[in-house]
C-alpha cells in the first residue's frame, strides 16, 4: 500500500515540486492550495501522469476556523479515493511573504502572517492528528529569510516564519 502525503500550499513553487517529487518517489499526494485551481488541478494531473493518486483541496491556512471542515473532507477523501484512513506524512509548505516594512506593517497584516506560519501550522496539524497513521512525520518548511537579520526596512516574514 503507497504512503499518503499531504503538502499545503502545493499549486505551484516548492510546494509543488515537492509533492511532485514525493509522487516520484512512489506516495500518493493530497495538495492544498489558496486561490489557484488552475494551477492545483495542473499539480494534480501531473501527480496522476507518473502513476500516483492525486487530489487538491481548496484551504486557507490562515483560516483556523475551516480547519474542522477539511479534516471532515480529508476524512472522507482518504476512505473514498485511497482506500484508508489514514495519511502518513504532512508537509507544512503554505506562506506568503508581505511586502512592506516593518514601520510600515499594520496589525492586520502582521495577524495574516502570524496566522498563517505560526498560528495554521500548529492548529491544523492538531485537526489532522487523529488521521495521521502512526509513524507518521510532520515536516514544516520555511525560507532562508528568518536567518536574516531584521532591518528596519524589513518585512514582518522572518518574524512569522520564525515563530
Amino acid at each position: 500500500m503507497a504512503k499518503i502525503a499531504i503538502v499545503t500550499g502545493a499549486s505551484r513553487g516548492l510546494g509543488r515540486n515537492m509533492a511532485v517529487n514525493i509522487a516520484r518517489k512512489g506516495s500518493d499526494v493530497i495538495i492544498t492550495y489558496r486561490s489557484r485551481a488552475d494551477l492545483a488541478e495542473s499539480a494534480v494531473s501531473e501527480i496522476k501522469a507518473l502513476g500516483r493518486r492525486a487530489v487538491a483541496f481548496q484551504l486557507d491556512s490562515a483560516n483556523v476556523a475551516k480547519f474542522p471542515d477539511f479534516a471532515r473532507a480529508l476524512s472522507q477523501t482518504l476512505k473514498e479515493t485511497f482506500g484508508r484512513e489514514t495519511f502518513d506524512y504532512l508537509v507544512h509548505n503554505a506562506g506568503d511573504g508581505l511586502f512592506a516594512t516593518l514601520g510600515e506593517t499594520t496589525v492586520a497584516q502582521f495577524d495574516q502572517q502570524m496566522n498563517l506560519h505560526v498560528k495554521g501550522v500548529f492548529f491544523l496539524t492538531q485537526a489532522l492528528l487523529p488521521l495521521m497513521a502512526d509513524g507518521g512525520s510532520i515536516v514544516t518548511i520555511v525560507s532562508g529569510i528568518p536567518t536574516k537579520p531584521i532591518r528596519p526596512n524589513a518585512d514582518t516574514h522572518p518574524t512569522s516564519t520564525a515563530g
